[in-house]
């Protein structure tokens, strides 16, 4: 399948700090007390959204929290951010009806930007499996690793599908390029 397209070191790191989020909630929650004095005939329960206490008498005709907040204890000095923005790349289509040119982030398929750009392209699988979205790259590079029908001899000339390619540089593709492929 070839080597991966992003370094998961941000993903991790994310992942790691929400871990770490939600098990200082969770001890902050579970150090609550213990509310012996409130009388007979009431009921203490934990209220699972919010971790608050809540009281109920026989019957559960009433319902009210008491208590200070739960999350009263819980301070946050960052709020999470994706770390850095994607790299984003000028990408100019050479289609039949004239030069369009979009704007395409490095994570994003040349195919899914020009179809949020309102451009018509061809496609079929969007896998990388097939040959209807079969492009030209004239200038600039693109990371098309997900796609599995192209020879090696056909990405060396230059070919790509459109639907997996990712844009690596400023690029030049001629669309519609299927019937140059065979």
């Amino acid at each position: 399948f070839g080597e991966p397209k992003k370094n998961y070191t941000k993903l991790i790191a994310s992942v790691a700090l929400n871990v770490v989020l939600v098990l200082g909630i969770v001890a902050v929650l579970s150090a609550g007390n213990t509310d012996a004095s409130l009388g007979r005939g009431l009921a203490v329960s934990r209220s699972p959204a919010v971790g608050a206490r809540v009281l109920r008498t026989a019957g559960n005709q009433c319902l009210r929290v008491s208590g200070r907040n739960p999350f009263s204890r819980v301070s946050v000095s960052a709020i999470h951010a994706p770390m850095t923005a994607a790299a984003t790349y000028k990408v100019t289509l050479q289609t039949p009806e004239g030069e369009s040119v979009i704007e395409c982030p490095d994570d994003t398929y040349v195919l899914d930007k020009a179809e949020e750009e309102g451009l018509d392209l061809p496609y079929s699988c969007r896998a990388g499996a097939c040959s209807t979205c079969a492009g030209k790259v004239v200038a600039g590079s693109v990371d098309q690793s997900d796609q599995s029908f192209l020879e090696d001899g056909q990405v060396s000339d230059g070919f790509v599908l459109t639907c997996v390619a990712y844009p690596t540089s400023d690029v030049t593709i001629m669309t519609h390029q299927e019937e140059e492929l065979f």
